[in-house]
């Protein structure tokens, strides 16, 4: 760490020596929601409508739901109060992302879904997304959309994730610098530096978080350098860029069986008569991540506009597992292009563009003799190419109806070299691509008067496998694995009520076939294999109420209780395992019920509280339903004082406890496991203390 400071903290130190002004926003204040529905603005299928007035499923998250609502800012916990979404973090580090049951596909990583920063892809073109790279301190708000969103965003069946940057107000230079320090070893420190002009703003942020971990074999340290900003180079063009750099490591304990799982949670997967245990291989990932990303926006005029990117992103992982230890490099590049036109009057909005992304992987596999590599097992290259075109047409139609059709062009192709095994020749080049597929969406919204809108739509989805899906742990290339497809339909209705209540509301139905599954060899590797035909139901929404008036400035104080829930009905339709008939059984990794509850309250004197509460009932953990999950009960709450000390410097004392119910649970499960190994025990009750100070 000490080097990582010495090479990008001069960079925050910059910041600090400019002219401080006493004028400047809160850096964890926002009004996102306290705004009415009307007003709240959303990026969504490039619409930049209000949010009561689009005619999609799409989650929010503030940046006070980021920062401040919980003691460790941290997406996976943020991301699990919005309905029909969970995240997992089996391992410290080990990001999952689940929307409307993606998760089925990702042992680990994240899968299924599409993730852009402003515009800039932060999926790659073999369909992984770094999202553990990223610190949450440089986001703004985020945006889920739920469901399929290849008719704009490419090939997922899941959804699309929209990271905005955080907010400046031109004028302002700003510094934040914060410490850490909870139960299990956990310490972090960062600097978040701002500085906004008329015609330019700039965000930097340094961060460095570590833990011991709660269970046996789980250290973690994260190290995290971020650089963003815009430049207004004339009136009519700008330019957005992105730097991301991230040296994560954390250590894998791997699963247990529940037997091991009830007698010791805190463990790490022990060694068995064949194979050694997760500690004795030094089983861990390594994982450094560079991105860089650049967006041009130019307005002809007031009708005609255009947004052209570009990027590329670099990344080197190391991870010594229980049978092997594999050495991969990844280099992305890729570009994404917007045009939008809109005549005088807004009469409708016309959206066009497309997509291009390549990716090279490097990946050798070597023996593992107790985290130490051994002989070269594989040397395998990886050629991943996809590309999309898309229009969409948003038309205003009679009787308060809004109407869109959106299309688009996508095909994904991989071509597969494997020059060694097990030090002889390979078998050379294959390919594989997938046949061009077109996706269609169709949505209308219905305003109901000023403060309540109902919409419908209907879209196909197409997910490619990934990457790490035709070439798997197992070692050899699928050829044979088919994309997803999928159609789903929605009915949504979501408004504010007597201005105080709050409402979303959506039900759905995803018919979805050739559904990518998990397999497992023996010895742990993975495989995927097309499941045949599922059927997903599910029912979301997402209730809040304003105990004091709703606060529309960043003053005043606010009492709010909100509920998001979650119901689902996940089946195989045919499903055929070899000789067993899985037809009828439920989808693993799903809960039937997820509810979380919450409190917010904005005090006199600057006292701030938040409490969250999470409940999932049971759910299956392998396709043929033999095993099934313990039910969920998190509790965790942050309280906080926030003072301004003389005239330019803010004080922000707070502490947090999570699992407070000190339950044995699991936020994340491996699911179909090989010998029943599904169980990765999060940790015991658990505090956090820190300190924020901010120089305005």
């Amino acid at each position: 760490m000490n080097v990582f400071l010495l090479r990008y903290g001069w960079i925050a130190a910059l910041f600090a020596n400019h002219q401080l002004l006493a004028q400047s926003t809160d850096l964890t204040a926002d009004t996102l929601t306290a705004k009415p529905l009307n007003e709240v603005v959303v990026r969504a299928y490039e619409s930049n409508r209000s949010l009561l007035n689009t005619a999609a499923s799409v989650g929010l998250l503030s940046r006070r739901d980021l920062t401040q609502r919980f003691a460790t800012p941290t997406l996976v916990s943020a991301m699990n109060t919005l309905p029909g979404v969970r995240m997992d973090e089996r391992s410290p580090g080990s990001y999952r992302l689940s929307i409307r049951g993606s998760l089925i596909r990702s042992p680990f990583g994240v899968r299924n879904v599409r993730v852009y920063y402003q515009d800039m892809p932060l999926t790659d073109a073999a369909g992984n997304t770094p999202l553990n790279a990223l610190d949450v301190r440089i986001l703004g708000r985020v945006e889920v959309i739920k469901g399929p969103s290849g008719s704009l965003y490419g090939s997922n069946t899941g959804g699309t994730v929209l990271l905005g940057g955080p907010a400046t107000v031109a004028g302002t230079n700003q510094v934040e610098v914060g410490y850490l320090a909870g139960s299990y070893g956990q310490q972090g420190y960062n600097a978040l530096a701002q500085s906004a002009g008329e015609s330019a703003n700039i965000t930097v942020s340094v961060n460095h978080l570590q833990a011991d971990g709660y269970r046996d074999h789980s250290r973690s340290v994260r190290d995290n350098l971020a650089l963003t900003g815009t430049v207004a180079l004339t009136e009519k063009q700008s330019l957005t860029g992105l730097f991301i750099y991230s040296d994560l490591y954390y250590e894998t304990p791997g699963g247990l069986t529940e037997a091991q799982y009830r007698a010791n949670p805190a463990a790490s997967r022990p060694a068995t008569r064949t194979l050694p245990g997760s500690a004795e291989q030094g089983a861990a990932i390594n994982q450094k991540v560079a991105y860089l990303g650049v967006s041009h926006r130019y307005i002809w005029n007031p009708r005609w506009q255009t947004t052209n990117v570009l990027y590329t992103s670099s990344t080197e992982f190391n991870n010594p597992f229980i049978t092997n230890y594999e050495r991969r490099t990844d280099q992305g590049l890729g570009g994404r292009s917007i045009t939008r036109f809109s005549p005088t009057g807004g009469a409708y909005t016309l959206t066009m563009g497309g997509e291009w992304q390549t990716n090279r992987t490097i990946d050798r596999n070597f023996g593992n003799r107790k985290g130490q590599i051994d002989t070269l097992q594989t040397d395998d290259e990886l050629r991943a190419q996809q590309w999309n075109v898309f229009l969409q047409n948003e038309i205003q139609l009679p009787l308060g109806l809004v109407g869109t059709l959106g299309l688009s062009y996508n095909q994904t192709q991989y071509q597969f070299t494997r020059f060694s095994i097990a030090g002889k020749p390979g078998p050379g080049q294959q390919n594989r691509a997938f046949t061009p597929v077109g996706l269609l969406r169709v949505a209308v919204s219905k305003s109901l008067g000023q403060q309540a809108a109902l919409f419908f739509n209907v879209s196909s989805g197409y997910s490619a496998p990934t990457s790490q899906e035709v070439l798997s742990s197992a070692g050899f290339f699928n050829a044979d694995l088919e994309p997803e497809r999928g159609i789903q339909a929605e009915l949504g209705l979501r408004g504010r009520l007597f201005n105080r209540l709050q409402f979303d509301v959506v039900g759905y139905s995803l018919q979805l076939s050739n559904t990518i599954v998990r397999r497992s060899l023996a010895n742990g590797a993975e495989y995927f294999v097309n499941a045949g035909r599922t059927q997903q139901l599910g029912l979301e929404s997402y209730l809040g109420y304003d105990l004091l008036p709703a606060r529309v400035t960043t003053s005043g104080p606010v009492l709010k209780v909100w509920q998001s829930l979650t119901l689902t009905d996940y089946t195989y339709l045919n499903y055929q395992q070899l000789a067993v008939d899985l037809s009828g059984k439920k989808v693993p990794g799903v809960a039937p019920l997820t509810g979380v509850w919450g409190l917010d309250a904005l005090l006199p004197m600057g006292l701030y509280a938040h409490v969250t509460y999470q409940f999932l009932t049971p759910f299956v953990l392998n396709d043929a339903n033999t095993a099934t999950a313990d039910p969920t009960r998190l509790l965790q709450a942050t309280v906080g004082y926030k003072q301004l000390i003389g005239k330019h410097i803010t004080a922000d004392l707070y502490a947090g406890g999570d699992n407070l119910l000190d339950q044995t649970y699991s936020l994340g499960y491996d699911l179909n496991a090989v010998g029943n190994r599904y169980y990765n025990a999060a940790p015991r009750r658990n505090f956090t203390v820190g300190l924020r100070l901010g120089i305005r």
